[in-house]
């Protein structure tokens, strides 16, 4: 297994804390281009429960495409492309990290039929235009998930229509690249690593914590750490927001706790929480909403069924 820079990933240099990854696991057989891509893994409640959904709000589909997963064991770096430099399964339900976990309930919620997931997790996890490989899969969050993604329309910067924000502004060279210690983590050369000055609107943990209800179901809800000068990355964690009644509950594959595992936290209480992470403080959040594609965004915003 190779590790890849999925944002929860990122947080292995946090060993003192809490929501820090551990090593990667679960081994998996090599596999040909194209393999592993058989949808017939998805179970098949989860199907009969997208199909079922399909017609509700977003937040509301996802909620309850991902309540059979509560429980479901953390595994740093899950998915790969089944064969070539990561041969790990690239669908897979019986672990997750924090971004597979999300990247595969939004294929599931963003396609008309979860038997065409595979295409909504190719535009997520791959640079369009290019192939399913390692080299081509969008590593690193601040340089080329989320921006990619809101190009190509899944997702939308919500965070400053919530409250007050400021403008994080980070530039990459490649010697901060070659000066990171998880450097040789990467199966990447030197020329594919990402450079340039890159944007993100952050929300500081206690103006998050004010608007909490205001933040829409459904809702990404990005961890971004302080912006240190050798380490090209910020975004370390991922989850969601799930409607749950009079207290906001955000839904995340994590490390936190005893028991590894895709769970549930009042995301009040979790804001609360990584306020006092030391080693690598977290300096607030970043929401962004995914995005409805043809008649389906026209079907909710006219509250019509």
């Amino acid at each position: 297994m190779t590790l890849s820079l999925l944002p929860c990933l990122l947080a292995v240099l946090l060993a003192t804390d809490t929501h820090a990854m551990g090593p990667a696991g679960s081994p998996a057989a090599p596999a040909g281009p194209g393999q592993g891509m058989d949808e017939s893994v998805i179970p098949a409640e989860i199907i009969e429960i997208t199909r079922a959904v399909r017609d509700r709000p977003i937040g509301e589909r996802m909620a309850a495409i991902s309540e059979p997963l509560l429980g479901t064991p953390y595994l740093n770096d899950a998915a790969g492309e089944g064969f070539g430099t990561d041969p790990d399964p690239p669908v897979r339900y019986d672990a997750f990290d924090c971004l597979t976990f999300v990247e595969e309930v939004l294929s599931l919620a963003l396609a008309p039929d979860p038997l065409s997931a595979s295409a909504v997790r190719r535009q997520l996890r791959y640079a369009q235009g290019g192939p399913v490989t390692y080299e081509n899969r969008n590593h690193f969050m601040l340089q080329e998930w989320v921006p990619r993604n809101i190009e190509n329309g899944l997702l939308e910067d919500i965070t400053a229509q919530l409250g007050e924000t400021h403008l994080i502004e980070k530039t990459v060279t490649s010697r901060t690249w070659s000066q990171w210690r998880k450097r040789a983590s990467f199966r990447l050369p030197d020329e594919r690593l990402p450079t340039g000055t890159y944007r993100l609107q952050v929300m500081r943990l206690g103006a998050a914590a004010e608007v909490v209800d205001q933040i829409p179901d459904g809702a990404l809800i990005l961890t971004v750490r302080e912006s240190r000068d050798h380490v090209p990355i910020v975004v370390t964690h991922i989850g969601f927001k799930v409607p749950a009644g009079d207290i906001p509950l955000m839904r995340h594959a994590t490390r936190m706790g005893s028991e590894p595992r895709v769970r549930n936290d009042k995301l009040g209480w979790y804001l609360e929480h990584v306020r006092w992470y030391q080693r690598w403080p977290v300096d607030g959040i970043t929401v962004l909403m995914p995005q409805e594609a043809g008649p389906r965004r026209t079907t909710e915003s006219t509250g019509s069924r």
